[in-house]
């Protein structure tokens, strides 16, 4: 499973199928970035290079992504040769060449017997699509291995531990982990905040919300 996959599947609410983060592309997009960077795609540059220092650049060298939705994402990625890091997540939150993300990362959800799609009627009347939880079990899996990083000390591979970072920078950790057990909020945040400083995609896309929050407020 893509980070962009388990991201969005954490959040969305398994039973009605509404959308937990206040902007589910920005998430989607945060996850696909992650992804690459993982994978050696992209990188962030540092002082010293022909490019200024904290601009995302694409890794020509290295193999390209073997998941058409990523080989998608590094395309448009590299159409420029830098980027802004809050600029690039704006960006991958948009349609990419074949598909808009989150409609996509859905589908692959959806073939995966995860979640299903169903209409709902907003007020009543106007349809709209959610979709909801088919098999528990994936992402019981996923909670479980939070647990045992956040609860109980465990070292998360680099999987998990970006996974928690991009929850982190969405103000979703608490929510995603808590699920009113009544564990330690203040911990749970702190921990997050400390993962969150060394991803630097989920960074980048914590800003892309804060850049968002800041032109909705006027």
């Amino acid at each position: 499973m893509l980070l962009a996959e388990d991201i969005l599947l954490l959040a969305t609410d398994d039973d009605s199928g509404r959308k937990l983060a206040r902007y589910t592309d920005l998430l989607v997009a945060g996850g696909l970035l992650s992804d690459l960077a993982l994978a050696g795609n992209i990188r962030v540059t540092e002082a010293g290079e022909s490019i200024r220092k904290k601009r995302m650049v694409s890794v020509p060298e290295a193999p390209w992504p073997a998941d058409p939705l990523l080989g998608e994402a590094l395309t448009v990625l590299s159409g420029k040769p830098n980027w802004f890091l809050s600029m690039a997540v704006d960006r991958l939150s948009r349609k990419l060449i074949d598909h808009k993300p989150v409609d996509e990362v859905y589908e692959r959800l959806a073939r995966a017997e995860l979640v299903s799609r169903t209409t709902h009627r907003v007020l009543g009347l106007v349809p709209t699509t959610r979709w909801v939880s088919v098999d528990g079990r994936y992402e019981a899996e996923l909670r479980e291995e939070f647990d045992a990083v956040l609860l109980f000390g465990a070292a998360p591979d680099p999987h998990i531990a970006a996974l928690i970072a991009l929850l982190s920078g969405a103000g979703l950790l608490v929510q995603v982990v808590d699920r009113g057990r009544g564990v330690d909020r203040r911990a749970l945040r702190r921990q997050g905040k400390q993962l969150l400083k060394q991803y630097w995609p989920a960074q980048a896309m914590e800003r892309a919300f804060q850049s968002r929050d800041a032109a909705a407020a006027g």
